[in-house]
């Protein structure tokens, strides 16, 4: 395998966010309970800090490592899942407003067809103007002093070539992967790309402009003419047959690297789901006296308090029915100011504030979650 290092940089990823797309990563043939998702958000909020806005992410690495190495995979896997969504929005744009995403554990039905049941799969399907994108998060703990490796390593190699495989199954399917690594100097991320027509041809000058504080975006260009009825971009029937064999493993290089920087507030919203799943989590999640736009609103406030005196204190609140339109990222961070960390996905709601600071009124959060009617 050949690879190219295009560039580094910093990846923002909102602490809110990235608890909140744990709490949407299940499968929907499992039973679904809110109190194990509160359980699991407490955990990864006691690992996990942003201690300020733009600050790096950390990681409590003493508790980390003294812990099973269950509890370890559990974290770095949690965290991977935010670094993809976050990267999915520096490399392509991805904005939860405007585009789908899908688990592939969790595919409508009306997609499943498409796509293989079994066997080796990415976790993640990004809708984009330009077609699909599959995303793939993986992560290790990293024992030596540099967090990130100098060249590609075996079991990066290895997945690689499985998801090349899988494309090579799927019609060419666009893809990329994030491998996050977690060690005593902090939390980092390599992102791969495949060498693909679909992506835009300036990379070196695209990120350098990124250098000097402007946007990194590699669009995906389509391929192939998609069915203008069909709102998920399903290939045609006519769709030329998979090539017999699969792209080579040199086709496979990594596009940038960065260490993984997270803020008090959320990059944008996560995972759009069907609404089974959040239906169970409203069903078994308490009571709560309190309303968002009118809506009734069920859950609580947990303190991350699982190695110590907690930083944080987290809300995972589900809303009886859909909210009424949501504000734009940037306008949410602006309106915000720092004073949490909150994501809004469809019913689902993800709140982060400093235990020190008393929770946010109902209607601050309306304010900064919600356009103005």
């Amino acid at each position: 395998m050949t690879a190219t290092q295009v560039g580094r940089g910093d990846l923002q990823v909102g602490l809110a966010r990235l608890i909140h797309i744990n709490a949407l990563a299940c499968d929907l043939n499992r039973v679904v309970d809110y109190r194990t998702k509160q359980l699991e958000v407490r955990l990864l909020a006691s690992y996990l800090d942003a201690p300020s806005a733009c600050a790096p992410l950390q990681v409590d690495h003493q508790a980390f490592v003294a812990s099973s190495r269950h509890i370890r995979s559990f974290v770095t896997e949690s965290s991977g899942l935010g670094m993809l969504t976050a990267a999915s929005e520096a490399l392509f744009a991805w904005d939860n407003t405007a585009h789908a995403l899908h688990s592939f554990d969790a595919l409508p039905g009306r997609m499943l067809t498409g796509y293989q049941d079994g066997g080796v799969r990415p976790d993640l399907l990004f809708h984009l103007p330009g077609g699909r994108v599959a995303g793939e998060a993986r992560g290790r703990h990293r024992r030596p002093k540099t967090l990130l490796p100098k060249q590609p390593l075996a079991e990066q190699k290895s997945r690689l070539q499985e998801l090349a495989l899988w494309s090579a199954s799927h019609g060419d399917h666009a893809y990329f992967m994030s491998w996050v690594w977690i060690g005593r100097s902090g939390v980092a991320v390599d992102i791969f790309l495949p060498q693909d027509e679909r992506w835009d041809d300036a990379l070196d000058a695209r990120w350098k402009r990124q250098s000097e504080g402007s946007q990194w975006r590699f669009p995906v260009r389509d391929r192939r003419r998609r069915p203008p009825e069909d709102p998920f971009g399903q290939m045609p029937a006519d769709e030329p047959e998979p090539p017999a064999t699969p792209p080579t493993s040199d086709a496979l290089q990594p596009m940038m690297r960065v260490p993984a920087a997270a803020r008090t507030q959320p990059t944008a919203d996560p995972l759009s789901r069907t609404g089974r799943m959040v239906q169970r989590l409203y069903d078994t999640a308490p009571e709560l006296d309190a309303e968002l736009a009118d809506i009734p609103v069920r859950g609580t406030w947990v303190p991350a308090d699982a190695l110590g005196p907690a930083q944080y204190e987290v809300l995972l609140a589900v809303l009886a029915e859909q909210p009424p339109p949501q504000a734009g990222v940037r306008e949410r961070l602006a309106r915000a100011e720092g004073r949490f960390d909150a994501c809004l996905d469809g019913r689902l709601l993800t709140v982060v504030r400093s235990a020190a600071q008393p929770p946010p009124a109902w209607q601050d959060l309306e304010q900064v979650l919600l356009r103005p009617a």
